[in-house]
């Protein structure tokens, strides 16, 4: 017996607070595409969520079913829905298991999977944050951070040295979890139901200092890349900083744009 998929429809509150203004400049679409962004950073939707048929959401939006299935389309083109053939469309999960892999490759092997990255945690320590990383991550002055500092290791050769940055009121517990071969943002949302919704990033090239240097093996002053990211949950909170260094000799970065 197939069980049916849990779909969260608006009710006549929610129509009220989720509603498209016909007065407004914005094409329709565009207000509906805005709408379903606004729904899923306030939970009304969650992550891998079926969401209502077009003929539905024409209906409780008061638009034509033309209008849904540009808005969805774009949404789709966007990875911010995707579409199960026979089935509906769904709120898209990220996917950041192989973030690591758009910056690494190891010899010539274009296929890598990064089945042999581990980590090696240099040290663990629940602190106060200077002030570039309460800015970053929107804490109060008297808020902890976990600080995490670690060595990623690709087929046995270190490429990356990072930093990380966590608040620590919502990730109170996590210095007890063996990271060592374990992707964090799952442990975020299946541990700490903080699932990853988005995050921004920024690289830029620079030279490694001698922490660097020993850390990935290489020369003080070879050239290495730096990686600062901020990750963000549900609602558009921030719930992690780190900032990265890796090897220039072994990075490639690779980027789909649509």
């Amino acid at each position: 017996m197939k069980i049916a998929p849990k779909i969260t429809r608006l009710s006549p509150d929610d129509q009220n607070e989720y509603k498209i203004d016909i007065k407004d400049d914005l094409p329709l679409y565009v207000q509906l595409t805005n709408l379903i962004k606004r729904q899923i950073s306030e939970k009304f939707w969650k992550l891998d969520e079926m969401i209502p048929s077009e003929n539905e959401l024409a209906a409780t939006y008061n638009v034509s079913v033309g209008t849904v299935k540009k808005a969805l389309s774009f949404l789709v083109d966007e990875g911010v829905l995707y579409r199960r053939q026979g089935k509906g469309t769904f709120i898209s999960r990220p996917d950041f298991n192989r973030s690591f892999m758009r910056f690494f490759r190891y010899g010539a092997d274009e296929n890598q999977t990064g089945r042999d990255l581990i980590s090696k945690v240099l040290s663990l320590n629940i602190t106060y944050p200077g002030e570039k990383i309460k800015e970053a991550l929107e804490l109060e002055e008297k808020d902890k951070i976990i600080f995490i500092k670690r060595i990623r290791y690709l087929n046995d050769l270190p490429v990356m040295l990072q930093n990380i940055h966590l608040p620590y009121k919502i990730f109170k517990g996590f210095e007890k979890i063996d990271t060592s071969r374990k992707l964090l943002y799952p442990i975020y949302e299946e541990k700490f139901k903080t699932p990853v919704v988005w995050a921004e990033e920024e690289l830029w090239p620079t030279i490694a200092d001698h922490q660097a240097a020993e850390a990935l093996e290489i020369k003080k002053g070879d050239p290495v890349i730096s990686i600062e990211r901020i990750v963000y949950t549900y609602g558009d909170k921030p719930i992690e900083f780190r900032n990265s260094v890796g090897r220039g000799d072994k990075f490639r970065y690779k980027i789909e744009i649509r």
